[in-house]
C-alpha cells in the first residue's frame, strides 16, 4: 500500500505540471498576440493623434491665394533663376524647402540631394498624406532650369507655392504632392533628376495616379515624364497646363486647379 501511495504522488505532480505547461503553451502565445495587437493599437492611435495635430497646425497656416502673395513668389524666383550657374539650382531648392517647411506652410519637405558633376543639386517635394490611400499620389510638378524660359518657370514655381499654401491642411483620401525638379542634371549613376524622383516613388511602393505639369512643359519634358514614370504602362494621367506670363493669369490658373482638386472624386 505504501509503495502504491508513494508512486501515486509523483504521477499526480507530473500530471499537474503537464497541465500547467500545456496551459502556458496556449496562454502565452495568445497573450503575446494580444499584447502585439494592443501595441499596434496604441501606435496607431498615437499616429492618428500626431497626424490630426499636423493637419490642424497646417490648416492654421493656410493662406488664400492673392495677387500680392503670388507676385512676391514670382519676383523671388525670377531673381533666383538668373543667379550664376553654380547658385541657381541649389537656391531654388533651398527656397522651396524653407518656404514649405512646417513653420511656414505646415509641410515636411523632403529634399533629395545629389551631385551632378561637382555641383550639388536637389529634388524637393512636400505633401499632404492621404487618409485612406496614402500610396496613391496626385503630383503637381514643376521642372525648371531652362534659361530660355525664366519667366514661365518663375510663374510656374510661384504658382505651385501659392497653391501649396492655399491647400495646406486639406485632407483627401489619396496623397497630394508638390515637387520641384531641376532639368539638365544627372546623378553619379547617370540618372536624370526626374528619373531619380520617379525611382524614389517606386521604391516606396507608391502609385502615381495623375501628374499635372505647370509652366507649359514642352514635348521633350512630356516625353521625359512619360518615360520616368512609365505612364503608358501604369495608366497614370498626365496633363500640362499652358505657361502663364502674367500674375493675374497665373492666379486664375492656380485657382481653377485648386477647384478641380477639391471637386475630384475621393
Amino acid at each position: 500500500m505504501r509503495e502504491h501511495m508513494s508512486e501515486s504522488v509523483p504521477v499526480t505532480s507530473i500530471t499537474t505540471s503537464g497541465r500547467v505547461v500545456r496551459a502556458a503553451l496556449i496562454i502565452f502565445p495568445f497573450g503575446t498576440i494580444i499584447l502585439g495587437i494592443a501595441s499596434f493599437g496604441f501606435w496607431w492611435v498615437k499616429r492618428v493623434q500626431v497626424e490630426e495635430r499636423s493637419y490642424s497646425y497646417a490648416s492654421a497656416l493656410r493662406r488664400d491665394m492673392t495677387l500680392t502673395a503670388l507676385e512676391r513668389y514670382v519676383s523671388i524666383f525670377q531673381e533666383v533663376l538668373q543667379l550664376p550657374v553654380a547658385e541657381r539650382l541649389p537656391s531654388v531648392a533651398s527656397f522651396v524647402e524653407s518656404s514649405m517647411s512646417s513653420d511656414n506652410m505646415g509641410y515636411e519637405p523632403r529634399r533629395d540631394r545629389f551631385y551632378s558633376g561637382s555641383q550639388e543639386v536637389s529634388n524637393v517635394d512636400a505633401e499632404m498624406a492621404g487618409t485612406q490611400r496614402m500610396r496613391e499620389v496626385r503630383l503637381i510638378l514643376v521642372v525648371y532650369g531652362d534659361q530660355a524660359r525664366v519667366q514661365a518657370e518663375s510663374h510656374a514655381l510661384g504658382g505651385m507655392m501659392s497653391l501649396a499654401h492655399a491647400m495646406a491642411g486639406c485632407r483627401a483620401e489619396d496623397t497630394l504632392r508638390f515637387a520641384a525638379v531641376p532639368m539638365g542634371v544627372k546623378d553619379p549613376s547617370g540618372r536624370a533628376a526626374l528619373e531619380r524622383f520617379a525611382f524614389g516613388m517606386a521604391n516606396r511602393g507608391e502609385r502615381l495616379m495623375k501628374v499635372t505639369l505647370l509652366g507649359g512643359a514642352g514635348e521633350q519634358v512630356l516625353a521625359d515624364v512619360a518615360l520616368a514614370f512609365r505612364t503608358v504602362q501604369t495608366g497614370a494621367v498626365t496633363e500640362s497646363l499652358p505657361e502663364t506670363l502674367e500674375v493675374a493669369d497665373t492666379l486664375a490658373a492656380m485657382t481653377a486647379l485648386k477647384k478641380n482638386f477639391e471637386l475630384a472624386p475621393q
